[in-house]
């Protein structure tokens, strides 16, 4: 009887205090996706108990649940038996599932209710908040194709924590579970942290659709074009690895090529889009060119004003269409 009270006490400080957060094993996720199923079957894997699964299409909730040999249960469900809830379904249904699942009064004072959604911060959690929930937001910094490649490089990757400190500690013990790194995010902050994963992860994306449209132009066989861009870029992110930025810029404006540039230029007029993105992040990259100190300031001018020269006869080749 006296040890029962105990463990009932020692649950309830760890739940209600905000102090031994490592007791705190039993999990919930809402949500099937690539990045709630790999940090279901990961925190299982590390000693947490999965108390249940739901999600919006049955067939994933079950795919996910029979991994986890855990139940699928109904949203409310799966909050009311959870310690921590993760909320880890696409960012336009998180504040809509909070809003029903708190209309149903399924949150409780103590409890830390995380979402894993890069652009979004702690604040969508609100209702969950305003029944006595801690709420935190919890990004991965990665991106995932497939559950199993999630799985593969989710431990070992840099997480960004942000929302109620009282949730911290259980964000950070995650996180340490999974081999991890993390930093704090002010709430203000969160949009520009987003911004620029978006820059590094799905803007590369379209940068190397860019360069592989001017491949084509360049009359390079389609089948060959992506195999032989690759290990060019993966060359430029070893080198920026192993010596960082700006030490890892090489080319015509790391150079002061000023021909070169001209050159590219005149090429691209016939081809608008893709003149506009080498314009535009010529003119970024060249700061970095002046950062380096591969180049001097007299250098840089010349280089803006012909970059700026394009952008302007681009701007007068459109006005006179």
């Amino acid at each position: 009887m006296v040890a029962e009270y105990l463990l009932i006490s020692v649950r309830r400080f760890s739940f209600l205090e905000g102090g031994i957060w490592g007791i705190m094993k039993k999990i919930g996720f809402i949500g099937a996706g690539k990045v709630g199923s790999a940090l279901a079957l990961l925190l299982q894997r590390n000693g947490y108990e999965i108390v249940g699964v739901a999600s919006r299409t049955p067939a994933s909730a079950e795919k996910l649940a029979n991994r986890l040999q855990s139940p699928v249960l109904t949203r409310g469900e799966v909050c009311r038996r959870s310690e921590a809830l993760f909320i880890t379904t696409t960012d336009d249904a998180i504040h809509q599932v909070v809003s029903e699942l708190a209309a149903e009064g399924s949150f409780r004072q103590g409890q830390i209710v995380l979402h894993t959604s890069g652009a979004l911060t702690a604040e969508v959690l609100a209702p969950a908040a305003a029944q006595g929930a801690i709420t935190v937001s919890l990004h991965p910094l990665q991106s995932f194709a497939t559950v199993e490649q999630a799985l593969a490089i989710l431990p070992g990757s840099y997480f960004s924590i942000e929302g109620d400190q009282r949730g911290f500690s259980f964000a950070q013990e995650v996180v340490e579970k999974l081999k991890g790194k993390y930093f704090y995010l002010d709430s203000a902050a969160k949009v520009l942290y987003h911004a620029a994963a978006c820059v590094a992860s799905n803007y590369l994306v379209g940068l190397l659709a860019c360069a592989l449209d001017l491949f084509a132009a360049a009359g390079i066989p389609e089948e060959m074009r992506l195999p032989a861009i690759l290990p060019l870029v993966t060359g430029t992110v070893d080198n920026i690895r192993k010596i960082g930025i700006p030490s890892a810029l090489t080319g015509p404006l790391a150079r002061g090529d000023l021909g070169t540039i001209a050159k590219h230029l005149r090429a691209l007029q016939e081809l608008p889009e893709q003149e506009t993105v080498y314009t535009r992040l010529g003119l970024y990259t060249l700061k970095v060119a002046l950062a380096k100190g591969s180049i001097t300031e007299d250098q840089g001018r010349e280089l803006r004003a012909l970059l700026e020269k394009g952008v302007g006869e681009k701007f007068h080749r459109e006005e006179e269409k």
